[in-house]
């Protein structure tokens, strides 16, 4: 009969505490991934006396790559597809088991459905321990170590989840760095909006997005030029309260600006793949000498197009493209922002991103200042805003007068009537009328028969029938997709009845796949009511009762592809009452 030693199991523990606290000090330095998961593989290859190890982890698509791996060579498996076939179905078995697994060698893994799912393709124990932060599967420890007593298999599995555990908390760890990061950037960009839009005067603002780009981009310099009387103008500098106009860098920066806000394009410099015209390439070297920059970013900042406001009920999908297709010709810039490094030569790390995002806020605030100092009488309105000599004891009377007569000519304007002669050609037209629109794209397939012009329709009569094949495909994919489930669920519950050798751990698992096929069910169920309920969009119905007021509909409609929202007939009431409509254009308005 064989005896432990109870001191080499005390020191054996001791040991394995030393590893876990080991890795847990490394979990808490800001090391990458990579580094962190290879010098993990490293104590517990040794600790282990393993073969090899490899780390995976889920990529943001929800695949399972490999982050890190250790003497993986030394595994005797090949690049064979089919070896890598079996080892690929035996990452996914270990990732979908609840707390690790012990896979023999050469052992053979099947799915709940009976089917093989994958292998374990080496002469090597496989031991795999999931890596789990909170609720969520991140990942897998996957160790390749040689054969043993079962006790002893069994006792490697419970460090490697220990060590798991610990590779857990550095991935939560991780996201809570990352969280706090993004929200710190949130506030910075929040305080940087806010500062930007204080004043309405295009100095202040140009000055305000010098200064605060500066901090948000982490460069070293930023300057900004306003578009006054049609030329380029610096304005602001970061770091100075005052330009010196006679500079001969000033008058280079400004040359740089107009040349590169004529070509309407962003200056990214050094960039190998930008190929410079001459006369830009001319003025960068000059300015160049001058600064001594390393690096330079130049965005021209157009005006921002205002979003077209649709009324609802009047405007159908061909209006709102027109009003969003872009101008024949594109706007002037307004202004130029010039950020310069004199010591980086390169865009990473975000740095494009930032002066892209900074640009986005100035030209905006940079528009509204101009607009609003560029408004009729807008001097007036400042001056009385600013002066106070109006409010004096020897202008008073004045001011009183000047204020007396303009309020006298306003109260004129309104008080006094005039008539206002207007002229244009008018019709008739039903005060109920609707519209009648598609509710969902798609090409018309059908129109009834007694469709034309003059015909008298009912309240929702059918008037023509649409088709759309997105919708019968989807349809189609849905149906084969729970008659695929619903075969599943038998199979399942047939195994679960029918197969008295299952383990436990086979039933919990069979019996979970099956509640799975079950919600699997029940959702495209759900879908398949909503496509039903989606065909019925299918059948234009008149909204009213009425007669067709739009000409050659037939021709217009049938076997021709419609938008959602496009107005396809008009139907009106004429029995109802009657307006005047009258059309006038601008030129024949008299007073």
């Amino acid at each position: 009969m064989s005896t432990v030693d109870p001191r080499s199991v005390e020191e054996a523990r001791q040991q394995i505490r030393a590893l876990i606290s080991e890795i847990e000090e490394l979990s808490k330095t800001d090391t990458e991934e990579a580094e962190f998961f290879l010098g993990l593989l490293e104590r517990v290859i040794a600790a282990m006396g393993a073969v090899a190890g490899l780390v995976w982890l889920t990529g943001k698509e929800g695949r399972v790559e490999p982050v890190a791996h250790l003497k993986m060579q030394d595994t005797g498996l090949s690049d064979n597809e089919d070896v890598q076939s079996a080892h690929s179905g035996m990452v996914h078995a270990l990732m979908s088991s609840p707390s690790g697994l012990l896979i023999p060698p050469q052992a053979a893994l099947t799915s709940p459905d009976g089917k093989p799912s994958g292998a374990n393709p080496s002469s090597l124990l496989v031991i795999g321990a999931p890596i789990d932060r909170g609720e969520d599967r991140q990942g897998l420890i996957e160790i390749f170590h040689q054969p043993n007593q079962s006790d002893v298999e069994r006792g490697y599995l419970k460090f490697l989840q220990q060590v798991a555990v610990v590779a857990g908390a550095y991935l939560e760890k991780k996201q809570i760095k990352t969280l706090d990061t993004q929200q710190s950037a949130l506030e910075q960009v929040d305080r940087f909006s806010r500062a930007l839009h204080e004043s309405l005067d295009p100095v202040a603002t140009a000055f305000v997005l010098a200064n605060e780009a500066r901090r948000i981009i982490g460069c070293d310099r930023v300057s900004i030029l306003v578009k006054k009387r049609r030329k380029l103008r610096l304005e602001a500098v970061s770091g100075q309260e005052s330009i010196e106009r006679r500079a001969s860098a000033v008058r280079a920066i400004e040359s740089l600006a107009r040349v590169v806000a004529r070509a309407r394009d962003p200056l990214w410099h050094p960039d190998a793949e930008q190929e410079l015209p001459p006369q830009i390439e001319e003025e960068l070297e000059n300015y160049i000498d001058e600064s001594h920059s390393t690096a330079m970013a130049i965005l021209p900042l157009e005006k921002p197009r205002l979003t077209p406001v649709v009324k609802p009920g009047g405007v159908d999908a061909v209006a709102v493209a027109k009003a969003e297709s872009p101008p024949k010709e594109p706007p002037d810039p307004i202004g130029v922002l010039v950020v310069e490094w004199f010591s980086s030569t390169t865009f990473e790390g975000g740095k494009r991103a930032r002066v892209e995002l900074v640009a986005e806020h100035g030209r905006v605030a940079l528009s509204n200042a101009i607009d609003h100092t560029t408004m009729p009488l807008h001097w007036l309105t400042s001056l009385l805003s600013k002066s106070k000599a109006l409010t004096t004891a020897r202008n008073l009377p004045k001011t009183v007068l000047a204020v007396a007569a303009l309020i006298a000519f306003i109260a004129a304007l309104t008080l006094v009537r005039v008539d206002l002669r207007l002229e244009g050609k008018g019709t008739l037209e039903p005060v109920h009328r609707r519209d009648v629109f598609a509710d969902i794209e798609g090409v018309v397939e059908q129109v009834e028969a007694n469709l034309k012009h003059g015909a008298e329709v009912q309240e929702g009569e059918l008037l023509a029938q649409l088709r759309n094949t997105d919708l019968e495909v989807a349809m189609t994919d849905i149906l084969g997709r729970k008659a695929s489930s619903e075969e599943q669920l038998v199979a399942t519950r047939r195994s679960l009845l029918e197969d008295k050798g299952l383990s436990n751990d086979e039933k919990n698992r069979m019996a979970g796949r099956a509640a799975q096929l079950r919600r699997e069910i029940e959702s495209l169920e759900q879908q398949q009511r909503l496509y039903e309920h989606k065909k019925t969009d299918l059948e234009v119905r008149s909204p009213i009762g009425g007669v067709i007021v739009t000409w050659q509909v037939r021709d217009r409609l049938l076997f021709r592809p419609v938008e959602r929202g496009q107005v396809l007939m008009s139907i009106a009431d004429k029995t109802g009452e009657w307006e005047l409509e009258i059309h006038m254009a601008d030129d024949r308005l008299g007073h």
